[in-house]
């Protein structure tokens, strides 16, 4: 089936620049872009066309990194430091997922905000209860949107409510990776909580499961200093807290690691030579006074590197928020500590970040390019109307600044994934 859209394209193919292209006619066969043209193709002369008018149509978002049962915890507790705050806030709230029907209350609002977003993938944690991480996987099939899905591991330091036994913790992981074979949008990924609330034989094993079933993995790394000490006094044989994640098998080109502030050189060069990927989360980190990523720094090292919500700390499912955090914290940094020459990023790096950057996890991972407008990639669009009059004559990419900086979800008129529109 071929669909033709009409509109002013806008993505990042590469993160040095953004690219845009005015009037131009996509071609879109079986949910995958063709090609973008000046106007309509002779063959396709028949087929009517969906004209967007002067509106911006760019790639969808995607959210590497967020937790489900976090998002009615948005904005709460976030005077407190991490670690307090997942002792009085976030523990009490996902304790609440041994209800079944609770979950099955609040996963489909989770599910309907990413969509209202326009966050059409993401990688997202459950809790440790395997009943309630299937209702998740299921609510966010049913809202048509495609996701990486993670039961929670902890068999210690953690609330008795939410601690497993080693046994069954793994097993519960196990159990869970093989009853997602049958959804067709969201997929397992191995997800020990963090080092601090995992032993090391449960972290060796899931490495082994991970390995067994090919799955990417995800976690935490470094979030804060106290954190990353810690780590260090539970796990004095490991040289460092990325180290740790290496020594157990879940280092790799399909791990996720979020936050990782404070890493050596020697953490980063394990990062590279591993492959695998940071995860950025701008409003958390600033909300949990957790400190500030040296984001630059990292991309002029070759990390890999992804943006991500994490909400319940982060306090919006808006991606373009991120984007936008992304620059303001980078340019906070330089401010901050300018003997260290942090330099800013740029808005086109980050907007890359949330979209060609996230998307190409989820390309690793076997479902096809996506987060961009390149020919057979994904058809992932959001549709962009600021409702500004043609008197204002401002350019679609004035237009698109915009809207990061100043607009919100009403602005999203319509969101296309794999060529449908949801």
């Amino acid at each position: 089936m071929v669909t033709l859209y009409k509109g002013n394209f806008i993505d990042t193919p590469t993160s040095d620049k953004f690219r845009v292209r005015e009037n131009g006619v996509a071609i879109v066969e079986d949910g995958k872009f063709l090609s973008l043209e000046t106007k309509v193709p002779a063959r396709f002369s028949s087929l009517p066309v969906k004209d967007l008018g002067g509106a911006m149509v760019i790639p969808s978002f995607i959210d590497l990194h967020v937790h489900a049962p976090q998002y009615l915890q948005m904005g709460a507790g976030l005077d407190l430091g991490l670690l307090d705050w997942l002792a009085h806030h976030t523990f009490p709230g996902e304790s609440r997922f041994a209800d079944e029907d609770y979950a099955r209350k609040i996963y489909p609002l989770f599910a309907a905000e990413l969509l209202r977003q326009g966050s059409l993938r993401s990688v997202v944690y459950g809790t440790v209860h395997l009943a309630s991480t299937l209702i998740l996987a299921q609510a966010l099939e049913k809202a048509g949107l495609f996701a990486f899905v993670g039961k929670v591991n902890m068999d210690r330091n953690a609330p008795d409510d939410l601690k497993e036994t080693t046994k069954d913790s793994f097993k519960g992981s196990d159990v869970f990776c093989r009853r997602l074979a049958g959804l067709d949008r969201v997929r397992p990924i191995v997800t020990p909580r963090f080092a601090p609330s995992c032993s090391q034989k449960l972290m060796e094993d899931l490495g082994v499961l991970s390995k067994r079933l090919n799955l990417p993995v995800q976690s935490h790394l470094s979030e804060t200093l106290s954190e990353a000490q810690w780590v260090a006094e539970l796990f004095p044989k490991s040289r460092s807290y990325t180290h740790f994640y290496n020594d157990c098998g879940l280092l790799g080109p399909d791990s996720l690691m979020a936050h990782a502030i404070y890493l050596s050189d020697e953490e980063i060069g394990l990062i590279v030579e591993r492959e695998a990927t940071l995860v950025h989360c701008p409003s958390a980190n600033v909300n949990l006074s957790s400190g500030i990523m040296p984001l630059g720094r990292y991309l002029d090292r070759g990390v890999k590197l992804g943006l991500g919500s994490d909400v319940g700390a982060g306090h919006t499912l808006a991606m373009y928020r991120a984007v936008v955090q992304t620059v303001q914290v980078s340019k906070l940094l330089r401010i901050l500590q300018p003997q260290e020459n942090h330099r800013a990023v740029s808005l086109s790096e980050a907007f890359y970040l949330a979209t060609m950057g996230n998307g190409s996890f989820f390309t690793r991972q076997g479902w096809g390019a996506c987060g961009a407008f390149e020919p057979g990639m994904s058809f992932d669009a959001l549709y962009i109307d600021m409702g500004l009059p043609e008197a204002a004559e401002i350019s679609a990419l004035t237009q698109l600044e915009r809207f990061l900086y100043a607009g919100d979800d009403r602005h999203i008129k319509a969101r296309i994934l794999a060529g449908r529109e949801l």
